[in-house]
């Protein structure tokens, strides 16, 4: 079993959305969005190794709830549009050492965008990672569309088929194109100092945690949200 108190979990959540008004704290069944990944990171790394980094006090006052520490809100510097997830978690890294004197040899990240990755899946990938040997990890599933159906637009304004087939003579055989999968924001892992050094919780040579498609939306806009509770609903997560 690995050691809980060598990964630390961070689950950002800003308050503002413009895609889906309170995109965290909408509901999917009777809970709030949020609500799933909160219980997932418990369920897997607990709740001493786990911080929500929000200005969203609603969010706050449910995690609060739910257990979850919640040491601090976010500074308005680290609210705002263009405000980057990087810097999210470099402040809540700063926020752990200057609290405890060190920090986790690993990171996780975990969007509440992603509210039907599991703590078991949580407690696989991070046995996959200490498996791998690898610097980063990131939670992946197959692509529902066949990659070489994508157009791409150059800078002449023309469109062109996305070129990535092996054997010109089969573009229409699936086969025929490079493994390819979708990363679908549900599970970041990395070691700390990677992140550090680099900003980055993808890195340059991922190990890939591969998810069921179930498991694997990201809520982005309405139609997701619409997407996930209608899979809710039906019981189609497993």
């Amino acid at each position: 079993m690995f050691q809980k108190k060598n990964f630390l979990a961070i689950i950002p959540a800003r308050a503002a959305s413009k895609g889906i008004p309170n995109k965290n704290l909408q509901l999917i069944g009777n809970k709030p969005m949020i609500q799933f990944t909160i219980e997932a990171a418990i369920s897997s790394i607990g709740e001493s190794n786990t911080i929500i980094s929000s200005n969203d006090m609603r969010a706050l006052d449910l995690a609060k709830k739910l257990g979850l520490m919640v040491p601090f809100i976010r500074p308005e510097e680290l609210s705002t549009d263009v405000a980057t997830t990087s810097s999210v978690i470099r402040h809540t890294v700063q926020w752990y050492k200057k609290q405890y004197g060190f920090i986790p040899d690993n990171l996780i990240l975990l969007q509440p965008t992603s509210p039907f990755r599991t703590g078991g899946d949580i407690d696989k990938s991070i046995k996959q990672f200490i498996s791998s040997k690898k610097q980063t990890l990131v939670s992946a599933c197959e692509p529902i569309q066949n990659p070489g159906d994508f157009l791409f637009k150059n800078k002449d304004g023309k469109y062109k088929r996305l070129d990535t087939v092996k054997d010109k003579n089969n573009i229409n055989r699936r086969q025929q194109y490079p493994e390819t999968y979708f990363i679908d924001g549900g599970i970041y892992i990395s070691k700390t100092r990677q992140f550090l050094e680099t900003g980055s919780m993808i890195g340059q040579d991922p190990e890939i945690f591969l998810t069921s498609q179930s498991h694997a939306i990201d809520i982005d806009t309405p139609f997701d949200l619409d997407l996930a509770r209608s899979i809710y609903e039906y019981g189609m997560v497993s």
